[in-house]
C-alpha cells in the first residue's frame, strides 16, 4: 500500500439511492458502476446535513460542533486528514468548485497545490450572513464592544485572505467570467481594509444595515446611500424572495444562482492533466464538484441544454422503476458520470487505475431529488433524503462485512485505513474495517452561526432500527420525532408519543448524552 495513489471524489449532494441498486446505477451512472466492480458500496449516515456543517467531520474526523463549532471550518481543529497523508509521504492536491471551502476556514491545510473556482462574492456573503451578523445581534451577545472587536478581527482576516487569495491563486481553472468577477472583489477588499483600519465603526454599521448578498458592491464605500443603494436593495429583495419561493416548491424547477456556478466540465481537463503528469509519484487528489448540488441552476443555460441529451435515458429508467428521483437531479449525475469516464480512461491509459484507491461519496443528500415531505428548515432537515450518502471504495484490499454503521468521520477513517496511514490522536472516526459503531449522531445549530452557548442545537441519533430527532434549547432536550426505521424506512410515521418507542428513545438519549457529554455538561442539561 505504500506505493498506492489516492483519489477522494466528493460529489456534493450525492444520495445513497443513486448507487444502492445495481440495475439503477448501471443506467444512471455506468462509470461509477464500473468502479463498484473493483470495490464496494456502503451506506453512510452523515454527521450533518449541509456542506458547511459536515466538512469539519470529513476533514478533521471530529464532530461538527467540536472545538467551538463549524463557523471557522477546521481552523481550530488539531489536524486535517490531508496533513496525515502528507506526513506519510503523499503529494497532495486540491481541485474544487465548492465555495464552502472558503479562505479562512483551514481546509487548505496540508495541500501542496490548491486549485479552486470560488466566486469570492459568495464567500464574503456567506461569512457575513452566517457568522458576523449573528455575532452582532444582542440576543447572542452580552457585551456589544467585545462582539464588535471579534467581528472587526474576523472581517479583517477575511478581507485580507480574500484579497491575497485572488491575487496569488492558481487561476488555471477559472473561466473568464470568474476572472472578471474576482478581480473586482479583490480591488474592493483592498479598499474595505483601508476603511476598516481608519473607521471600524462605519464598517460595523455597514454589516448591520447592508444585506450580505450585495455587500460586495459597496466594498470601500463609507456610508452607502442614495439611488444606487436603493436599487440594489430592491433588486436583492426581489431576488431573495423569488429564490426562497422557488426553492420551496417543485412545480417550477429552475433556480438562478447568486454566484457563478463552475461545472465539472470546466475543470476535468486540468484534473486529468494533473494525473497524467504524476505517473511516477505517490499522489493524493481531493476533488469536490458542485454540479449535482446545483442541478436546478439555470445560470449556465447551454450546460442545461446539453444535459437534455440524458433525458430519454432517464425517462427509460423512470418508466422501468429504476429511479424515483427528478430528472434535473439524475441528469446532473449522468453528466458528472460521463466526465468521470474521461478520468477513469486517463487512469487506465497511464497504468494507474489498479494502483489508485478511489473513494466516491457525497457530503450530504438532497431533498429536491425525491422526498415524501415538504422542505423543512435546515436544522430539522435530517431525514433519509438529507443524510444518507454512499461510500464507494475502489481498490481496497478486502470487502467489509455488512455490520455496524458508518458516519462522515468513519468514511475518512476508512480511507486512511485502506492506505495504512496512521490517524492523528484527535480523530474520532472509526474505519469500517475496525469495529464500526451501532449509531450515528448528526448535529448542527441550524441557520446562522454555531454559538454553542446561545443557539438551539439540533441532534439526530440514527441506529440500524430507529431514528430520533431532538432539539437542545437552553438546558432542556426536547424530543421532537422518533421513527421505526425497519417498519417505516421513509420516516413518515412519527412515533414519539407512542408507548412502544419510549424504550428506544431512552436508549438513544443515553447514546447522545454519552457521546456528546461535553455539550451536555456545558449546557448543564
Amino acid at each position: 500500500m505504500k506505493n498506492k495513489k489516492a483519489l477522494f471524489l466528493l460529489i456534493d449532494s450525492l444520495r445513497f439511492d443513486v448507487l444502492e441498486d445495481k440495475a439503477s446505477r448501471e443506467i444512471i451512472a455506468p462509470n461509477l458502476s464500473k468502479l463498484v466492480k473493483s470495490g464496494f458500496v456502503r451506506k453512510v449516515v452523515t454527521n450533518a446535513q449541509s456542506t458547511q456543517f459536515v466538512m469539519p467531520s470529513l476533514f478533521s474526523l471530529t464532530y461538527p460542533l467540536d472545538y467551538g463549532g463549524y463557523d471557522n471550518g477546521i481552523r481550530e481543529r488539531p489536524q486535517s486528514f490531508v496533513e496525515s497523508l502528507k506526513k506519510d509521504g503523499f503529494e497532495t492536491h486540491l481541485i474544487a468548485s465548492c465555495n464552502q471551502l472558503g479562505v479562512t476556514t483551514g481546509y487548505g491545510r496540508g495541500f501542496d497545490s490548491i486549485r479552486t473556482t470560488s466566486d469570492f462574492r459568495l464567500l464574503l456573503e456567506q461569512r457575513i450572513g452566517r457568522t458576523l451578523r449573528y455575532k452582532l445581534e444582542k440576543k447572542y451577545s452580552t457585551n456589544d464592544d467585545k462582539a464588535e472587536t471579534v467581528v472587526v478581527k474576523e472581517l479583517s482576516l477575511l478581507l485580507s485572505n480574500l484579497r491575497d487569495s485572488i491575487d496569488n491563486h492558481d487561476k488555471s481553472v477559472w473561466p473568464r467570467v470568474l476572472h472578471r468577477i474576482n478581480k473586482k472583489v479583490a480591488t474592493g477588499c483592498a479598499a474595505e481594509i483601508r476603511l476598516l483600519e481608519n473607521d471600524p465603526s462605519e464598517v460595523i454599521e455597514k454589516i448591520r444595515k447592508i444585506a450580505p448578498g450585495i455587500y460586495w458592491r459597496f466594498l470601500g464605500q463609507q456610508r452607502p446611500r442614495g439611488l444606487r443603494l436603493f436599487f440594489y436593495r430592491a433588486l436583492e429583495s426581489v431576488r431573495w424572495r423569488t429564490r426562497r419561493w422557488v426553492a420551496k416548491q417543485t412545480f417550477w424547477p429552475f433556480l438562478a444562482m447568486s454566484h457563478f456556478p463552475v461545472i465539472f466540465g470546466d475543470i476535468i481537463k486540468p484534473l486529468c492533466e494533473l494525473i497524467e503528469d504524476r505517473v511516477d509519484r505517490r499522489w493524493f487528489i481531493h476533488m469536490h464538484m458542485m454540479d449535482v448540488h446545483d442541478c436546478r441552476s439555470i445560470s449556465r443555460p447551454l450546460h442545461l441544454m446539453y444535459r437534455l441529451k440524458f433525458f430519454p435515458k432517464w425517462l427509460y429508467a423512470r418508466l422501468r422503476g429504476h429511479t424515483k428521483r427528478r430528472w434535473l437531479y439524475d441528469t446532473a449525475i449522468m453528466y458528472v458520470d460521463e466526465l468521470l469516464g474521461r478520468l477513469i480512461d486517463t487512469l487506465e491509459r497511464t497504468g494507474q487505475l489498479n494502483n489508485t484507491v478511489i473513494l466516491v461519496t457525497g457530503d450530504h443528500g438532497l431533498y429536491y431529488a425525491e422526498s415524501p415531505r415538504k422542505k423543512l428548515q435546515i436544522g430539522t432537515r435530517t431525514h433519509y433524503e438529507d443524510i444518507e450518502v454512499p461510500m464507494l471504495l475502489c481498490n481496497a484490499s478486502n470487502n467489509p462485512q455488512n455490520i455496524g454503521m458508518i458516519d462522515s468521520m468513519g468514511m475518512t477513517a476508512t480511507f486512511l485505513d485502506v492506505l495504512h496511514v496512521k490517524p492523528h490522536v484527535s480523530f474520532k472516526g472509526i474505519s469500517i474495517f475496525q469495529n464500526p459503531k451501532d449509531f450515528v449522531i448528526s448535529e448542527s445549530c441550524g441557520h446562522g452561526d454555531s454559538n454553542l452557548s446561545h443557539r438551539d442545537i439540533y441532534f439526530t441519533v440514527t441506529t440500524p432500527a430507529h431514528k430520533m430527532m431532538a432539539i437542545l434549547s437552553g438546558k432542556f432536550l426536547h424530543i421532537e420525532k422518533a421513527y421505526d426505521k425497519l417498519k417505516d424506512p421513509r420516516e413518515l410515521n412519527n412515533l414519539v408519543d407512542t408507548e412502544q418507542m419510549q424504550e428506544p428513545i431512552k436508549n438513544m438519549i443515553d447514546i447522545l448524552r454519552n457521546e456528546r457529554s461535553e455539550i451536555f455538561s456545558m449546557r448543564e442539561v
